[in-house]
């Protein structure tokens, strides 16, 4: 485990694509007044400004991104950072150790100087194995994959008959995340697992919200 001690209380969640753990993380932070940091949107800003870039250097990547840029994302490019072409570049780049090494930095940094100071709710794939393995709280999150697929397709607005094509698409994912050689994604043995097959996302928090009780006494 890594030597890494985050200055401020941290609840990591991992999941899968489509099974609601970035729901559950702003649903959290609503809460519990902390900050959100979703570490997939790091990977797809990343992305984003690198296709948008003339000089495509793989290496001068981490030079195209700061944390305050994360904090202020529009509206209209986050909707840009959904599109296919800049999730391919990001799934391209999240394979690549230099990238990850930078990037694990910058949610580091987020951890221990969260925007509202009181503490942050992060989730991603290796939030609890790489990024901050000493999270007071660590949740993983998964559901049936056609569950995860019609979810993804409701979020999207897209007609039934785009369900294959969605569904193919998280089942690759899911193979990549787990296979992939640099911090794969996985269930750590000190994390809590949600099924949220078959329930709501006010359940969902409903569930978290007592188990994180359970480990931070003063909430």
């Amino acid at each position: 485990m890594s030597s890494f001690k985050n200055d401020k209380p941290v609840i990591a969640i991992d999941g899968t694509a489509g099974s609601g753990k970035g729901t559950l993380a702003k649903n959290l932070c609503k809460f519990l007044k902390f900050d959100h940091l979703d570490s997939g949107i790091l990977y797809r800003f990343l992305a984003y400004k690198f296709l948008k870039k003339v000089d495509k250097k793989i290496k001068l990547l981490p030079s195209l991104l700061t944390l305050a840029e994360i904090k202020n994302i529009s509206s209209d490019i986050k909707q840009e950072l959904r599109s296919d072409k800049v999730a391919i570049m990001a799934s391209k780049i999240a394979g690549r150790k230099n990238i990850r090494d930078f990037l694990i930095s910058l949610q580091r940094d987020f951890a221990n100087k969260p925007p509202g100071g009181v503490g942050s709710v992060i989730d991603g794939r290796d939030i609890a194995s790489k990024i901050i393995p000493n999270a007071e709280v660590k949740i993983y999150v998964d559901a049936e994959l056609e569950v995860r697929a019609k979810r993804r397709l409701q979020q999207m607005n897209l007609s039934k008959e785009n369900f294959p094509e969605i569904l193919n698409s998280i089942k690759d994912r899911d193979s990549k995340d787990k296979s992939r050689k640099e911090s794969p994604l996985i269930k750590t043995e000190e994390s809590i697992f949600l099924d949220t097959t078959l329930i709501d996302e006010k359940q969902v928090f409903e569930i978290a919200l007592k188990l994180i009780k359970k480990k931070i006494d003063y909430i």
